[in-house]
């Protein structure tokens, strides 16, 4: 019986996923003002944590994060975050990592386009994707994903820094995948 609920609730994810990204696709609209600025890079600072998914400090400088995340029973403590604007799901996006160690200011354009270090499993971390419909994370690395209609708690973009806090837990996967994170990070061109 619980083989067959968790089928549904992967099934049910696969076509909400799918719906989500053709609805991104077919979507051409701009970020509104306030979220297209073009910003410097990224600084690299951290904030100590916990480690137990609960947010020890609140992230309080662009480049900082709080948190952590749990896949397939492995907690990532959080510590970096990193934001850049680009083109995902047919749209201009914000696109936010928040990895466990840092990436080199040399790699950060690189990273945000390409999530190469994230793909080759180098860093760890959450990569959100920002439209004006919503959002998108997926969890590095294991590539589960999730998409949200709404924005996320204390979401914001002024004066080029992102902020937001992130809480999902697990409820569609029965714990499987949670996290727990606060973020700021500047805009990278």
């Amino acid at each position: 019986m619980r083989a067959s609920r968790r089928r549904i609730v992967v099934k049910s994810l696969l076509v909400l996923g799918s719906l989500f990204m053709m609805t991104m696709t077919a979507c051409s609209g701009k970020l509104s003002s306030t979220n297209s600025q073009p910003s410097p890079a990224a600084s690299q600072k951290s904030t100590p944590q916990n480690g137990t998914g609960q947010q020890s400090q609140n992230a309080s400088a662009a480049g900082e994060a709080t948190g952590s995340y749990t896949a397939n029973g492995e907690t990532v403590v959080l510590k970096y975050a990193y934001a850049g604007r680009g083109r995902r799901f047919g749209e201009d996006s914000i696109i936010v990592l928040v990895t466990d160690q840092p990436i080199p200011p040399e790699a950060v354009a690189e990273e945000i386009k390409s999530q190469t270090l994230l793909l080759d499993k180098k860093i760890r971390g959450l990569e959100y994707v920002f439209s004006k419909d919503g959002y998108w994370v997926r969890f590095h690395p294991s590539q589960y994903q999730e998409s949200k209609s709404a924005q996320l708690k204390d979401y914001s973009v002024t004066n080029d820094v992102v902020k937001g806090t992130d809480e999902g837990g697990g409820e569609l996967t029965n714990g499987k995948y949670e996290r727990s994170v606060k973020f700021v990070a500047k805009i990278n061109n």
